[in-house]
C-alpha cells in the first residue's frame, strides 16, 4: 500500500510539472501576456489528489482570485492612496476569504488583490482581465491534465484496509468462541485489548474508504474495469462493519465481566457456553464471506447462526436453570446484535 501511494505521489508530482509548463506556454506564447505567473500556479495546485478535489479547488480558486481582482478594482478606484487602498483590500479580502465555500482557496482574494495593487495594476481593466484570465486557463489546464492523464484511483487501499479489518473482527470471534468451549475460564482481558485496538483498523478502513469514495467521482476511469462498483462494495463492507464493531467489543466486555465476577452463576454454563460459541462462530464466518464475496457461504453461516440464535433463545425461556438465565442474560444481547449486523442484506 505505501508502494502504491508513493508512486501516485511521483506521478501526480510530474503531471503537475507538465500542467504548469502547458499554462506557461499557452498564457506567455500563445497568448503573449505579459508575467503570467497565476496561469503556471492554478495548473500546479489543481493537480490534486483525486479529480473530484480539483474540480472542486477549481471552483473555489477561480472564485477567489475573480474576487480579488473586483476588489483590488473597487479599491483603486475608491481610495487614491496606494497604501490605504493595499490595507483595505488585505482585511476586506482575509475576512471575506474566511467563508467555508472557498475552502484553502479563500486566502487569494486578499493575495490576488495585494499583488495586483502593488503592482500598480488597478486602473488597467484589460490586464485585470488578463489575471482572471491566467487564473481561468491554468485552473482548465489543471483540472484537464489530472484528469485525462491517469487520473488516481484508490481502490487498492480500500480493499486492503477494509479486508484486514474484517479479517481481525473474525479472528477475534473465532478465538472467542474457541475460548467459550474451554472447560476453564479463558483470558477474557485479552478479547477487550484486541476488541479496542481493532479501532484503529477502523480508522484506517474509513480513511481508505473516503479515499476510494472520492476518487472516482468525476473519474474517467472510474467507468471501465468496474472501478466504481468496486470501490462501492468495500465501502458498503466498511460501514456493516464499522455498526458490526461496537457490538463486538461490548461482547468481549461483558464476557470479561462474566468470567472475572466471583459469582459461578454469572459466567454460562458449559451447554449454553457451546450454543454461544456457534452464534459467535456462525458471525466470524459471515465477516469472512462478506469480504470474500462468497454468497453460497454467507447464506449457509446466517442460517447456522439463526438455529444458534433460534436454541438460545428457546433456553433462555425455557430452562429452569438459574445458572443458564443469568449467565447468558449479559451476553446474549451483544452477540445478538453482532450477528443480526453481519447477516444484515
Amino acid at each position: 500500500m505505501a508502494d502504491h501511494w508513493r508512486r501516485t505521489a511521483v506521478l501526480q508530482s510530474v503531471k503537475a510539472a507538465v500542467a504548469a509548463v502547458l499554462a506557461w506556454l499557452v498564457a506567455a506564447e500563445w497568448w503573449g501576456l505579459p508575467q503570467p505567473f497565476l496561469a503556471p500556479y492554478a495548473a500546479v495546485f489543481l493537480v490534486e489528489a483525486t479529480v473530484y478535489r480539483s474540480v472542486r479547488t477549481a471552483l473555489q480558486q477561480v472564485g477567489a482570485v475573480v474576487l480579488g481582482v473586483v476588489l483590488a478594482a473597487l479599491a483603486g478606484l475608491v481610495v487614491p492612496w496606494q497604501a490605504v487602498a493595499l490595507g483595505l483590500a488585505v482585511v476586506v479580502g482575509l475576512l471575506v476569504g474566511r467563508w467555508r465555500g472557498f475552502g484553502s482557496s479563500g486566502v487569494w482574494v486578499g493575495v490576488t488583490a495585494l499583488l495586483l495593487i502593488t503592482y500598480g495594476s488597478t486602473n488597467n481593466l484589460m490586464l485585470s482581465l488578463d489575471r482572471i484570465g491566467e487564473t481561468v486557463l491554468g485552473a482548465v489546464i489543471g483540472v484537464a491534465v489530472n484528469a485525462l492523464i491517469f487520473p488516481p484511483v484508490y481502490t487498492r487501499s480500500t480493499a486492503a484496509a477494509t479486508h484486514a479489518l474484517a479479517e481481525e473482527l473474525a479472528a477475534l470471534l473465532d478465538d472467542i468462541a474457541a475460548g467459550l468451549r474451554k472447560s476453564g475460564k479463558p483470558d477474557s482481558s485479552s478479547w477487550v485489548a484486541r476488541a479496542r485496538n481493532t479501532e484503529q483498523l477502523l480508522h484506517r478502513a474509513e480513511e481508505a474508504s473516503g479515499w476510494g469514495a472520492e476518487s472516482v467521482r468525476f473519474n474517467p476511469r472510474s467507468r471501465s474495469g468496474g472501478r466504481a462498483a468496486h470501490v462501492a462494495r468495500w465501502h458498503d463492507l466498511m460501514v456493516l462493519l464499522r455498526a458490526a464493531w461496537p457490538h463486538v467489543r461490548e461482547l468481549t466486555e461483558a464476557l470479561d465481566h462474566a468470567v472475572r465476577n466471583e459469582d459461578a452463576y454469572r459466567y454460562p454454563n458449559e451447554a449454553s457456553r457451546g450454543r454461544l460459541a456457534a452464534l459467535i462462530e456462525a458471525t466470524a464466518r459471515l465477516g469472512r464471506a462478506r469480504s470474500a464475496g462468497d454468497h453460497e457461504d454467507l447464506t449457509a453461516a446466517t442460517e447456522a447462526g439463526r438455529t444458534a440464535m433460534s436454541d438460545l433463545e428457546n433456553d433462555m425461556v425455557s430452562s429452569q436453570a438459574l445458572d443458564l438465565t443469568i449467565g447468558l442474560a449479559g451476553v446474549l444481547l451483544p452477540a445478538k446484535k453482532a450477528f443480526d449486523q453481519f447477516a444484515a442484506s
